[in-house]
């Protein structure tokens, strides 16, 4: 693919970021941190400004763009460490919108691009494994537990994994009833996350086992783009830092060891960018190859640990204390690396079908 952004994409980029810089200081963002929030009055910006909205047919409010142009989203918000579930609200409406009937999606797509549904996945158990799932849905009522829910607590609705007489499926349920009880859980992004318990909660279906596989790819490869734009913070904040921070009468930017290191950062973040956009590229063109996006996510997570370290070594002491914003974006790419299938967990992936043939052309 070309990974030159066409100019709407461009101009979505430059607007977002400036959007950004301008009304979310890094100060809100500690303080949402603290009191274990998320932005709400960013939420409804977005949804107000129809960003939610870009991969979304005319007919449902959407701006009828494509995942690449929401991978573009995604990384600006990654760049500003943004507290909001727009990826989890995004590919939400996004398995609705292509495996849900008509009527479903009519009636529930409007409502999240407009903000009045925040949905959620929530997928992993307890043995936090994709697939391996042991909810059940009788007689429209879900029972089972649920582990690693981003935003769950915050979130209006849940897509839930469950299986109904032994078939995986998506079902919908309203995360507002007293049939379901979420308990927050501390995690390495200082995000909003949840281990959920479902007691006969009513249900609505959604898709299969098929919505369930379209879930995952999507979530792994918008993930991957979320760390690429940790990385790519964390790259641009030490480019600037070794430009103005002195050592021995120079400026350390001048310094070949720096030089390299920071040379090597963005190779990093380069290639996992490529991956990442080829991969969101592929599902746009209605490709959804396990194989590719289990290659762009592994790449990610394994760049992002690898590049927020070199910054660290770079910015020396000042690294390593949070009145340094370089700490956002280390603990959000570990985090993120970890979400939606870890590099290893990707790599066994592709290990599986070593042998499968290839069409490189």
């Amino acid at each position: 693919m070309n990974l030159d952004l066409n100019d709407t994409q461009e101009l979505l980029q430059q607007t977002v970021r400036d959007f950004l810089e301008r009304e979310l200081p890094f100060d809100r963002i500690r303080e949402l941190e603290r009191d274990g929030a998320w932005d709400q009055p960013l939420w409804k910006e977005v949804c107000r400004q129809g960003w939610l909205g870009l991969p979304f047919r005319e007919e449902f409010g959407g701006a009828a763009g494509g995942l690449v142009d929401s991978g573009v989203l995604l990384e600006e918000f990654a760049r500003r460490a943004a507290i909001v579930p727009a990826l989890e609200a995004l590919i939400s409406g996004r398995v609705m919108q292509s495996r849900a009937t008509a009527e479903l999606a009519s009636e529930w797509i409007p409502l999240i691009l407009s903000g009045e549904c925040v949905p959620v996945p929530a997928l992993l158990e307890a043995n936090d494994r994709f697939g391996d799932v042991k909810a059940q849905v009788r007689e429209g009522r879900l029972r089972g537990e649920k582990s690693f829910v981003d935003y769950g607590q915050c979130a209006t609705h849940h897509l839930v994994a469950a299986r109904d007489a032994g078939e995986l499926g998506l079902f919908l349920v309203d995360a507002r009833t007293d049939r379901v009880e979420c308990e927050t859980l501390r995690n390495i992004g200082r995000t909003p996350q949840c281990s959920v318990v479902y007691s006969d909660a009513p249900v609505q279906r959604v898709s299969g086992e098929d919505g369930y596989l379209e879930l995952v790819a999507l979530g792994r490869s918008l993930s991957a783009v979320q760390c690429v734009g940790h990385m790519q913070q964390a790259l641009d904040m030490t480019v600037e830092y070794a430009g103005v921070r002195e050592q021995f009468g120079k400026r350390i930017g001048s310094f070949q060891a720096v030089r390299h290191h920071c040379a090597n950062m963005f190779m990093r973040v380069s290639s996992a960018r490529l991956l990442a956009f080829e991969a969101l590229s592929g599902l746009d063109a209605g490709r959804l190859d396990p194989r590719q996006i289990a290659a762009a996510k592994a790449a990610a997570s394994r760049a992002v640990p690898e590049v927020t370290m070199l910054a660290h070594q770079i910015h020396g002491g000042n690294g390593v204390i949070e009145e340094n914003d370089l700490y956002f974006f280390t603990l959000r790419g570990k985090e993120r690396s970890l979400a939606w299938g870890t590099a290893e967990e990707c790599l066994a992936e592709l290990a599986e079908s070593v042998d499968a043939r290839c069409e490189w052309l």
